[in-house]
């Protein structure tokens, strides 16, 4: 999953789905999640949460039980770390009423983020949430910044070799033309809302990378009110949206060390690296 699939839902959360073969647990965990602001859903046997998940790309997280009919959780999460693993993020979470050394040990093998166990507290179950949201994100992030940089790359050739390597290389750019690339870029941006709806063009976390961007090549650090302003939406929707980046290992945020009242922000290595690439592709092969 892409971070353009990503920031189209404006709390940038996947779905939740819980597997329980105990229907009453599995209401009852959704439920939970539901109070806590999550979207989910369960299935009440490993063969319909596999193809649930293969149907719904928006699951994300899933929770599921050991001891089932059929194929158990543990098998489930092996079959989830071989079909899915290539496609996209999923983060799993072991509930069982039944705990035991053996059953953690193997649910972490299986990469399991979590396990917990039965009566599952509310405020656990918050914790552990919590805890898989960020790693979704964070693994978004990873695939969105591979997934440019591959894209960078070009097709393969016939050879076997990326195209890149068997056409001209990227020629160099200093800091200098890249901010002017950026900046027309935002310039862009704005110019098209004197023409059509902005709101059909509404994509904060770039408009907020290329803050970033645009502010790292001037070798600045941006407070986070300035940022919301550039992301051109409501403060609200820019902070969760802020959050989300962060999770996502894109950016980072501190607490500003002259003046505690206020936090700033600045675009991380490996995402200024992919930014970089992106910028010199768009001169030289879009003419930017």
């Amino acid at each position: 999953m892409n971070a353009k699939a990503i920031s189209e839902r404006d709390n940038a959360q996947c779905r939740i789905l819980v597997v329980d073969d105990d229907r009453a647990t599995a209401e009852e965990v959704v439920e939970a999640a539901h109070l806590l602001g999550y979207q989910c859903g369960f299935a009440l046997d490993a063969a319909s949460a596999l193809r649930t998940i293969a149907e719904d790309e928006t699951i994300g997280i899933v929770v599921t039980d050991v001891q089932m009919p059929g194929m158990t959780g543990l098998s489930l999460l092996d079959e989830l770390s071989s079909r899915f693993a290539t496609q996209r993020p999923l983060v799993t979470l072991v509930i069982t009423g039944f705990g035991s050394i053996d059953v953690a040990v193997a649910a972490m093998r299986n990469e399991a983020a979590d396990f917990l166990t039965k009566p599952v507290s509310r405020d656990d179950l918050a914790a552990a949430l919590r805890r898989a949201m960020r790693k979704w994100l964070r693994l978004c992030g990873e695939r969105s910044l591979a997934a440019l940089s591959a894209s960078l790359r070009g097709p393969v050739s016939e050879a076997g070799q990326p195209a890149s390597a068997v056409a001209a290389p990227l020629a160099p750019v200093d800091d200098t033309e890249l901010l002017k690339i950026t900046r027309k870029l935002v310039r862009m941006r704005e110019q098209r809302g004197q023409f059509l709806n902005p709101a059909l063009f509404s994509d904060p976390m770039w408009d907020i990378l290329l803050d970033l961007t645009s502010a790292r090549l001037e070798q600045k650090t941006v407070p986070v009110s300035s940022v919301c302003q550039a992301a051109g939406v409501p403060m609200s929707t820019a902070l969760r949206q802020i959050r989300s980046l962060v999770d996502m290992g894109l950016i980072r945020r501190w607490s500003d060390p002259l003046d505690r009242r206020r936090d700033l922000l600045a675009i991380n290595d490996e995402a200024m690296e992919a930014m970089r690439q992106y910028l010199t592709y768009l001169r030289d092969r879009v003419g930017v």
